[in-house]
């Protein structure tokens, strides 16, 4: 029960950032003329208005006091990097970020407290990679000794065979490093697969990278390709393998009793045959060999089926 005009337990305004004072939560009557004190919420500051209501008459005075979040403002200032804020209130956060090549070194993160920023300014260390990865087979060009900081490049070369992927490694922002090639085994081509060819040398073994050979006709045998050949680093032989045909017996002018050679040209390829006027070329006005290649006097002759009537 409360004395005549005295008041109970004063309760919260509604939408109000503050709260009764703690030495007042265990009293439940309050005298007339009895004052108690408001404080703002934690993470809340007055911003104005007065902390104290009054009981009058049995009731309690409005309560005036403003309240708004507190800003914490700056989380601080890191060399080589930035704070990422989220807000600069209360309950807000701020996360470190360092610049490419460097990495952060502490806590990250700053909460908005009700003091100010929790924690300490974290620091960006420059990125260092662990020594360079071994390649089998490979001799490593560059620093040879740590610090090996962000960007640095290390090259690789092979001793024998081929290498396989880039040759430069570097040292990335996370402090890896990039991934190295592979050197591999002796490269060789097997024996060229020419019929009827010979060249100098074993006719049945495999050639070194690089190694060249010279292809020869068998007699009687003509060539249609390159006659020198290298191993490639992929093991194969460039440029391509030569096709070997064999020679056809050469006459100078086709032979026809009713037709006659009126020109040869090695644009073309071909022997034209005009036919004397009494007589009629049936299907084509020329006669090309189409299936055999007759390199003679340097040029090639190509000759297909006609017929005259």
């Amino acid at each position: 029960m409360c004395s005549a005009g005295g008041c109970g337990v004063p309760l919260n305004t509604k939408d109000s950032d503050a709260n009764l004072a703690d030495k007042y939560i265990t009293m439940t009557s309050f005298p007339s003329g009895a004052k108690v004190y408001y404080v703002c919420n934690v993470g809340y500051t007055p911003v104005g208005g007065s902390r104290i209501r009054i009981c009058k008459n049995g009731n309690w005075t409005p309560l005036r006091l403003k309240c708004e979040l507190k800003s914490c403002g700056s989380a601080g200032e890191i060399l080589n990097g930035r704070f990422v804020y989220s807000g600069v209130e209360f309950g807000d956060t701020a996360t470190g970020v360092c610049d490419d090549g460097y990495t952060v070194v502490g806590q990250a993160t700053r909460n908005c407290m009700s003091n100010g920023w929790d924690g300490r300014i974290p620091v960006c260390e420059a990125v260092v990679c662990d020594e360079p990865p071994e390649v089998t087979g490979a001799e490593r060009r560059g620093p040879q000794e740590p610090p090996y900081s962000y960007k640095t490049v290390i090259s690789y070369r092979c001793r024998t065979g081929t290498l396989v992927g880039q040759k430069d490694i570097w040292c990335t922002k996370n402090g890896t490093w990039s991934a190295p090639p592979k050197c591999n085994g002796k490269i060789t081509c097997p024996s060229p697969n020419v019929a009827n060819a010979f060249w100098m040398g074993a006719q049945n073994r495999s050639f070194r990278y690089k190694e060249t050979i010279s292809i020869e006709c068998k007699r009687g045998y003509i060539m249609n390709g390159p006659n020198s050949i290298t191993c490639n680093n992929d093991g194969r032989w460039i440029p391509r393998l030569p096709d070997v045909v064999l020679k056809l017996p050469y006459s100078r002018n086709p032979t026809s009793t009713n037709a006659s050679v009126s020109e040869a040209t090695t644009g073309s390829n071909s022997n034209r045959w005009t036919h004397q006027q009494r007589h009629r070329l049936n299907h084509s006005s020329s006669q090309r060999l189409d299936s055999n290649h007759i390199s003679m006097h340097s040029f090639t002759i190509t000759v297909r089926k006609s017929s005259c009537s």
